[in-house]
């Protein structure tokens, strides 16, 4: 039996949660994959409607263990270049989204399952997360992107040490090593993340979009490329779909409201 794909629309953010068949982890097959990519379709759609997606399992022990073992009992020489180039599709897909992605991970996050998680713009853990690149005990490497999101996150050295003992570490560590951006008990995680969503829904929609786009851009730019894409990215926001008049207009309403024009803004109202 497959993984199923659930989303749900509340106040702006889409919550997709993994359901694994009763017993058994969340995995990643084929068919959970097509459904991915329809449900991430459907946020593409709606995205100008959503200021962030969090991605969650339905398991409290396991977030998800990667590939099904109906995929690895069938994968050949022949076969896993297919499904490597079909997980990468995937997990840049998700890292593409152009609202905020979050992996809320609870439990057992290994191999492919780590792999989906670094593939999310941020990773909220619950203490009781535990976090493996483990590919190497089967002897296989990663193949959904592993190796360059892991260096990216944590650095070359220490993604090494990690692919090379394939050791399971916790949520403390995944934090300490910047594997993962905050770790806390079960009720806190809850908590953090939806100050996290509260925090985010209040900004500009367009303005994340476009920040998203301008840091990703620069693990490749150059500074000099940087104040090109940062330009254009501005045009945008002041252009038509973007709220920065609006907003900037407020902002000194609200100013002038206070107090003459000459007089200095309080720094809580500086939106900066």
């Amino acid at each position: 039996m497959s993984t199923r794909l659930s989303a749900a629309y509340a106040e702006a953010v889409c919550t997709l949660t993994l359901h694994p068949p009763e017993g058994k982890p969340p995995t990643l097959d084929p068919a959970v994959m097509d459904e991915c990519d329809r449900v991430l379709s459907e946020i593409e759609a709606r995205a100008a409607e959503l200021s962030a997606v969090v991605l969650q399992s339905a398991s409290p022990k396991f977030f998800c263990a990667g590939a099904n073992i109906n995929v690895l009992e069938t994968i050949n020489r022949d076969s896993i270049g297919p499904w490597v180039e079909r997980g990468h599709r995937l997990m840049n897909r998700i890292e593409s989204l152009p609202v905020p992605v979050i992996a809320r991970v609870e439990g057992y996050a290994l191999g492919g399952g780590l792999e989906l998680a670094m593939a999310c713009d941020l990773i909220f853990a619950s203490s009781n997360a535990k976090f493996g690149q483990t590919e190497t005990k089967l002897g296989f490497v990663t193949g959904w992107g592993g190796s360059f999101r892991l260096v990216r996150r944590a650095g070359l050295a220490r993604a090494k040490e990690l692919v090379f003992t394939g050791r399971i570490f916790d949520a403390e560590e995944a934090v300490r090593i910047g594997v993962a951006e905050w770790q806390g008990p079960p009720d806190a995680l809850a908590h953090h993340l939806h100050e996290f969503l509260t925090a985010v829904a209040a900004n500009s929609r367009g303005a994340n979009r476009e920040m998203k786009r301008l840091l990703e851009s620069c693990t490749r730019a150059t500074l000099a490329e940087n104040s090109s894409l940062e330009t254009a990215a501005s045009q945008r926001c002041l252009g038509e779909g973007g709220d920065a008049a609006e907003r900037l207009r407020n902002f000194l309403l609200k100013g002038r409201a206070k107090g003459s024009a000459s007089t200095p803004l309080h720094r809580d109202d500086c939106p900066g």
